[in-house]
């Protein structure tokens, strides 16, 4: 089945792309259409995002602007800004039309905010000299609305700065949003712009990547549902856990059957099913429901596998930690760790921490996500040494299970105390605890 594309761009390439794409051999739809403003561009993406496979857009600004935003229906984005050979093609260009150009006086836009020269001559002398640095890179950029919108007013003002002191002939332009600007001045400007070849190997990858994304999607997904309290584990709290569960999946246009497994209310599932019903891993729905619908507490652990096995035994794994800590886990089939779910404290425990962060918490009597939130902490603080009154503030519990956490960790033998500190008020001295964890 052929994949649905939307690319996005401004109104200046619109036409401009229609062409070229409507030109090229492809095994795939293509649709562009333009935005307004970047400020209005996500609403671009929320129209068409129902109705597509993935996106592209038409600058990393574009595609920064709409990843700062989490949408309801979540699509891959790629962008297909130039780079530097395009760059260096684009003034090749210009020089064949007129060899008589000053480089000198044909200045980039994106060159401006890096401060390392502005012309087109700087660009080929940083070419040439090996400058490690891509002269349209800006990825080290702390990037939202604000600093979005600061660098193209720092671009603009720069330019109009220099045409106004007649300190320029010709703008080769990257970013599209201040072409309406450089023609109400009437400064001369040339788009660079990707060849057509270029633009059709990348729509090729990324339906190639975009059909390994929807296998993905597909993958099986076990929902493991626990009864917190054991002793509420009765085949008729089970079976309003079945009732509920099940209502819940066909108002969201879940058909899944449900059975009973050790003790565990069990559906299967779809990937795709489980980034919808948790926000893609933020929040889960499944867990609000049953809460507000059953009078005891339930823990939930969704198991992503690569097969039906693998499902079920990572739904075990996310299932276990949701009861040692509450609320839902998720395990993935990268052997990832993610909760508790509906917690300002959800993390990921990478695979490659899981096996000693799960041996601490097997010897300690601890969740593995209170370790990594202790691990954390440490960092954190640059120090391996914590008093009980610090654990209770950095995890924001009572100082009574800051207490017991470090006993456990000191039976576990990653944690002793190493001395005590006094104050001028009347009490007993506070511990003060060396943490070890050896990873």
């Amino acid at each position: 089945m052929n994949k649905n594309i939307v690319v996005i761009t401004n109104h200046f390439l619109q036409s401009h792309l229609e062409g070229i794409f409507s030109k090229l051999d492809l095994d795939c739809n293509i649709k562009v259409v333009a935005f307004e403003s970047i400020e209005k561009i996500h609403k671009v993406y929320d129209e068409y995002a129902a109705s597509t496979d993935g996106f592209i857009v038409s600058s990393f600004f574009a595609k920064a602007t709409l990843e700062m935003i989490d949408h309801e229906i979540k699509r891959p984005i790629i962008s297909f800004e130039i780079d530097s050979t395009g760059v260096y093609r684009s003034i090749l260009n210009l020089l064949l039309q007129n060899r008589d150009l000053n480089m000198n006086r044909v200045i980039l836009d994106f060159m401006i905010p890096l401060e390392v020269g502005i012309t087109a001559n700087d660009f080929l002398n940083l070419m040439d000299s090996g400058y490690e640095k891509s002269a349209i890179n800006l990825l080290d950029m702390t990037l939202n609305n604000e600093s979005i919108k600061k660098l193209e007013n720092q671009i603009v003002n720069e330019i109009l700065r220099l045409w106004n002191m007649n300190a320029i002939d010709l703008v080769l332009c990257q970013y599209s949003n201040i072409i309406p600007i450089l023609e109400e001045h009437n400064i001369p400007y040339e788009y660079a712009i990707e060849t057509p070849v270029f633009l059709e190997n990348l729509v090729k990858r990324f339906s190639y990547l975009l059909s390994i994304d929807h296998m993905r999607e597909n993958q099986p997904v076990m929902i493991s549902i626990s009864i917190s309290d054991n002793n509420l584990n009765t085949d008729e709290n089970m079976n309003l856990i079945k009732k509920y569960t099940n209502d819940f999946l066909q108002s969201n246009m879940i058909n899944s059957s449900l059975y009973t497994r050790n003790a565990k209310c069990c559906s299967i599932i779809t990937l795709d099913n489980l980034h919808h019903i948790t926000n893609n891993e933020k929040n889960c729905s499944l867990s609000a429901y049953l809460n507000e619908h059953l009078d005891f507490d339930v823990s939930i652990g969704y198991g992503i596998g690569m097969n039906l096995d693998m499902a079920i035994r990572n739904s075990d794994i996310a299932c276990k930690e949701a009861l040692l800590v509450g609320n839902s886990f998720i395990f993935t089939e990268k052997g990832n760790l993610i909760g508790p779910l509906n917690s300002k404290e959800c993390i990921t425990i990478e695979n490659n921490a899981i096996y000693d962060i799960g041996k601490i918490a097997k010897n300690s009597s601890l969740s593995a996500v209170t370790i990594k939130r202790i691990i954390s902490i440490t960092k954190i603080n640059n120090s391996n040494m914590i008093t009980t009154q610090d654990l209770s503030s950095h995890l924001k519990s009572t100082v009574r299970n800051a207490n017991r956490i470090l006993k456990n960790l000191e039976k576990g033998g990653y944690a002793k105390i190493t001395c005590t500190q006094t104050s001028n008020i009347k009490g007993r001295p506070t511990k003060v605890y060396e943490l070890n964890f050896h990873i």
